[in-house]
Formats: C-alpha cells, structure tokens, sequence
C-alpha cells in the first residue's frame, strides 16, 4: 500500500460511501441463466451481448432512470422473441439473490458505524436495486442510506460543464447532511478521474479485489 493510500485509509471520515456493483457484489442480472442446467441457459450468452454491446447506451440511460425493468424487458422480449414476463420474473430473481463478495464486509460495516462513521451504499444502478435488491438482502439495516443513480438521474461520473466543481451525483447529500467533500470517502472499483474529485479533495479508495476491498475496509475501521 503506497505512503497516500495509507494515510487516507487511516484517516477517520464523518462518512464513508460504498460502490455495489464490482466493489459490495460481484452478481449479475440473470445469473441463475449462467447454469448449464438452467432451462433458460442458452437466453443467457445472446442477451447480453445485445444488451451490453450495440445497446450499452439504453443501459445508461436505465441507470439514469429514464427507463424501468418492466421497459427492459419488452425491449428484449421483442428483440429475442422470449417471454417478456418471464425475462422480468428472472431478473427481479437474480436482483433478490444478489450476495456481497465476503462475509466479513458487514461486521466490519458495523464496527465502522458504531466508530461514528456514517456507511452509505452510492451506485450506478437501475429501479431494481431499489425495488428488490435492497429490500431482500435488508440493506436498509446495515447502511444509514442508498444513494441510486436511477433516483438521483446522474452518474457518479457526470459533470456539470455549467459548473466544474459540482458533482452532481453527491452535491445534495453532502449540502442536506452538512457534509464537506475532505470529510468523506468513496470505496469504488473505478477511480473517476474527474477533476471536481480531486479538486474539492473528496478521497476516491480504489479497490482491485474483494480481498483488496476487505483489506482497505479493515484499515479504514
């Protein structure tokens, strides 16, 4: 661990801000299609390169809530000619059935908010983590809020050209829980290299690895 990284991750934030895709989880939507046995095995491979291929920007815009799962699905259900019906009941099934990526992350959330730091789950993401993920997995109890791209209708990477130094994903976080961007951190598989990041000094912990990730929580703890 480099001497930056070390300081940072032994630096005590009011709050700490957890990514969810890649970072808390790595499940996918569908993935129960990913079994060989599964009766629906072979929708799995073609959806999602039509889906995350010539169609990444329909995922975007999913993500920035300008579409739902229920638009998702005929969307796909006309383009393979599968049951719209049955495309949503499997996605809600694999949103519900999401797992974090070690069993120590919350005991170790917990002894990070009992500290006095506030944990909050910040992700890209559609109406279904909202919907069912955070709901079947009771996120609600382990985190002291969910900040959803889909709700907040921008990206942790977005930018407002009007205004360079906003970010526009945690802006109204920060200002309603008077919150200074040095007194908080992002635990994030990628790194934004955005320039409002750095410049109002709001510490991005990139993580490579579960492992990785359990290691820099423990430091953090």
């Amino acid at each position: 661990m480099d001497k930056e990284l070390l300081v940072k991750t032994c630096k005590k934030y009011k709050t700490v801000f957890f990514d969810w895709h890649n970072t808390l989880s790595t499940s996918l939507f569908w993935d129960q299609w990913e079994n060989p046995e599964h009766p629906r095995h072979e929708w799995y491979a073609p959806l999602f390169r039509y889906l995350l291929g010539e169609n990444m920007p329909v995922v975007m815009e999913w993500m920035r809530g300008k579409m739902n799962a229920e638009e998702i699905s005929t969307m796909l259900a006309d383009r393979f000619g599968y049951s719209r019906d049955t495309i949503f009941q499997d996605l809600k099934e694999s949103c519900e059935s999401m797992r974090l990526v070690s069993e120590d992350i919350l005991p170790l959330v917990k002894k990070l908010r009992d500290s006095g730091t506030k944990c909050v789950i910040a992700t890209d993401n559609m109406d279904t983590f909202t919907r069912f993920t955070v709901p079947a997995l009771g996120l609600e109890k382990y985190f002291d809020d969910v900040l959803n791209s889909f709700e907040l209708k921008v990206l942790k990477q977005d930018v407002d050209e009007r205004n360079p130094d906003r970010i526009p994903f945690f802006d109204k976080y920060l200002k309603e829980n008077a919150l200074r961007c040095e007194e908080v951190a992002l635990i994030d598989d990628c790194a934004y290299e955005v320039d409002s990041y750095q410049r109002r000094g709001f510490d991005i912990l990139q993580i490579f690895s579960p492992d990785d990730f359990v290691g820099k929580l423990k430091q953090l703890v």
